[in-house]
């Protein structure tokens, strides 16, 4: 597909105007098994992409429109216009006056009620990047991980990719570290909490990805990550809950 044509469709999918046949492509796009991983992946990147611009626009234009009914109403504040001379004319002025004062700020509230979850994204945003630039978040997670892990290297694809991938994010490549772990749990068979190592495994996988995200500053991918680790229910729970926390409210 050419480039100009997916964003279009990409476009057309988060504003939720695709049609049918364009939600079904969407999601072949996503989970045709004859598609490679590395296909997939990207795709997936630029549905984040796209969705971050569309946010930001509309952040953008929301705060022009304020920024703009904030001055039309302190014009009319400082209205000095001489008053009309007739005998109905003041009234009718007189009651207008105030209710288009209420019309127009209950507009610009609802207005911003409406598009509120894009614009708390922006404090979200800066507090990830605090959270991305701890490093003994980092160091202690990767190190937990390989010290876990040392003792099962080559015994199968996950344990081996977390391996790799906590040494390429102690080194600072956490999109190669990403790619690994995207790997290994797309080669990973359908798990349960009773299937013991592999749930562990499959939990490990998906912190790691969320901590390779916030350092990458991928909002939407790191909350998404931090929530399955969160339904999981296992040994990264707390940690991840906690940095769920931290991205949406602060401490």
């Amino acid at each position: 597909m050419k480039a100009l044509d997916q964003t279009i469709l990409i476009d057309r999918y988060l504003s939720g105007e695709a049609s049918p046949e364009e939600k079904l492509q969407v999601e072949r796009l996503l989970s045709d098994p004859e598609l490679s991983l590395d296909d997939k992946e990207a795709f997936r990147q630029d549905m984040e992409l796209q969705e971050d611009i569309i946010i930001a626009i509309q952040e953008r234009g929301l705060r022009k429109m304020l920024q703009r009914e904030e001055e039309r109403l302190r014009a009319e504040s400082n209205d000095d216009q001489p008053p009309i001379r007739t005998a109905v004319r003041p009234k009718v002025a007189a009651a207008s006056r105030g209710p288009l004062w209420l019309i127009r700020s209950a507009a610009t509230i609802a207005i911003a009620a409406c598009m509120a979850g894009p614009i708390v994204i922006a404090p979200q945003v800066s507090r990830m990047i605090a959270i991305s630039n701890n490093s003994e978040l980092y160091s202690a997670a990767t190190f937990e991980m390989t010290d876990a892990y040392s003792q099962l290297k080559g015994c199968d694809e996950p344990s081996d990719a977390i391996i790799a991938a906590t040494a390429l994010m102690q080194s600072g490549d956490y999109k190669q570290a990403d790619a690994l772990l995207v790997d290994a749990l797309n080669g990973m068979p359908e798990v349960t909490n009773a299937d013991g190592q592999a749930w562990s495994e499959k939990e490990d996988l998906l912190y790691l990805r969320a901590l390779c995200a916030i350092k990458q500053h991928k909002l939407y991918r790191s909350r998404r990550l931090l929530n399955e680790v969160v339904r999981m229910d296992g040994l990264h729970r707390d940690q991840a809950a906690e940095l769920l926390h931290t991205i949406k409210h602060g401490r």
